[in-house]
């Protein structure tokens, strides 16, 4: 990469940064009054609408496992020979995460080339724009210019007033729903559900996942209004979990459509092989109106899979885990996960979370598992201050330690680790992300080398008679 696009490209990632982006922000109004989708809908008239050229959309909302689901639907359709474009949030280390064609990340030249062909339209958008619906429109015009077949979209926030909800979807798949943005959102499942079944057009085909009974009764109520066909998974499949490793995990399907002895997922926990059936009635569905899905494709597609950060084991002996849970429904589930999945001695937990989370329910399913709680703080604005959750969670103060910063709790977490003890790294995509490049940053791909240097200087430290 020449010094040149380097710089340009920083100068346009200064251009979009420059836009509020309310992923940093806690306390704001979303309400029709300022969150509404006529500026997105102006914006793209301006680049002569884009989302009415990427190809069959399919679109994903829910509280858990969006992400996941769209990448192992995108995986699917790339295996299946169709270009694939995937829009997800957040990202881990650069912005060309959230833009992929058949996997592949937006290119840095391109990234600034669709820049530049942006700003002319921005500036005649009288209104303020947000760094997310630009963001989004340049998604839509990346993926009209390469024409794909299929755009696989995941909402940011809610669904109805989220700025990918423009578009007009072949398939609607909701995820599992359950209490998170509450403040932003509402306070109960029913509010949540019918601003995340805002995504919901008339005479489309809705996919859900298993839902709370609540949660149902909105969607099948909104189904109705619009005259849309609604699947659900519970309905339409019958499957059992065969056999699991750290790395990943075998079971059966069989659907209203077809059957599969056996379909390798290299993500763990129940909830995955969940995210993965509804991928497969996706597939399935679009096979049958015309479509090309072959059994194969979906079988090679799911094995394919790579979406990092969700439960994933990145080393062993200890067993070293990152996982994005950020909500009381996504600890419960990583804490199933580590009970179901994983076998271990004692487990260190390294946590933070974001300030505006329901900190205390998500510490409640997780610091029970831990013999030792290391709290610590992430770089990214909203990350909650160690000494505030200690505070919440004084019943745990025998077992909680502070590190100011991440880099120091890990180091800390490898050397009072035992080759039999599993480091769960977990609170927030925000920890997961930063974890990864302190990891890279300290060599610690080779994890081992720093293990065995630790315990090493542990040994001497305590024939030495120094307290550790």
């Amino acid at each position: 990469m020449s010094l040149q696009v380097a710089k340009l490209y920083k100068d346009a990632l200064k251009y979009l940064n420059s836009f509020v982006n309310y992923e940093y922000y806690t306390n704001y109004f979303y309400d029709p009054n300022h969150f509404d989708l006529d500026r997105v809908k102006l914006l793209l008239h301006y680049l002569d609408n884009p989302h009415l050229k990427m190809g069959k959309i399919i679109h994903v909302a829910g509280t858990k496992g969006k992400g996941s689901v769209c990448a192992m639907l995108s995986s699917i359709l790339n295996e299946a020979g169709f270009k694939t474009g995937l829009y997800t949030s957040p990202h881990f280390y650069s912005l060309r995460e959230r833009i992929k064609v058949n996997n592949e990340m937006i290119s840095q030249k391109k990234l600034i080339e669709l820049v530049n062909e942006i700003k002319p339209a921005v500036e005649k958008v009288k209104a303020v724009l947000t760094f997310f619906e630009i963001l989004t429109a340049l998604a839509f015009l990346y993926f009209s210019r390469k024409e794909t077949d299929f755009s696989i979209l995941e909402v940011g926030l809610g669904g109805r007033l989220d700025a990918t909800n423009v578009i007009t979807p072949l398939v609607c798949i909701i995820t599992p729903i359950d209490l998170d943005h509450t403040q932003l959102l509402g306070n109960s499942l029913t509010k949540i559900t019918y601003e995340k079944a805002g995504i919901i057009k008339e005479r489309s085909i809705v996919i859900t996942s298993i839902q709370k009974d609540e949660v149902m009764s909105v969607i099948e109520k909104v189904c109705h209004i619009n005259k849309t066909k609604l699947l659900k998974i519970s309905e339409l499949t019958r499957w059992e979990k065969l056999k699991s490793t750290p790395y990943g995990q075998l079971f059966f399907l069989k659907s209203i459509y077809d059957s599969y002895k056996e379909l390798y997922l290299p993500l763990i926990g129940r909830h995955q092989i969940t995210n993965a059936i509804i991928a497969v009635i996706a597939s399935e569905l679009l096979n049958k109106q015309g479509w090309k899905i072959k059994k194969k494709s979906v079988k090679e597609g799911l094995k394919k899979v790579y979406w990092p950060g969700r439960i994933e084991v990145i080393k062993n002996n200890p067993l070293i885990v990152l996982d994005g849970a950020h909500n009381s429904a996504s600890a419960k589930v990583l804490k199933n996960t580590i009970e179901e999945y994983l076998n271990y001695e004692n487990l260190i937990l390294i946590f933070n979370c974001c300030k505006d989370k329901d900190i205390d329910s998500i510490a409640r399913e997780l610091f029970p598992l831990a013999r030792q709680i290391i709290l610590t703080k992430t770089k990214f604005i909203r990350s909650a201050e160690p000494e505030e959750i200690a505070k919440m969670m004084k019943e745990f103060r025998q077992r909680i330690i502070i590190q100011k910063n991440l880099s120091k709790a890990i180091k800390h977490g490898v050397r009072i680790s035992h080759n039999e003890d599993l480091i769960c790294i977990t609170g927030s995509l925000y920890i997961v992300g930063e974890a990864r490049k302190t990891l890279k940053s300290h060599k610690m791909a080779n994890i081992s080398d720093l293990i065995l240097k630790e315990r090493a200087q542990r040994n001497e430290e305590k024939k030495e008679g120094v307290c550790v």
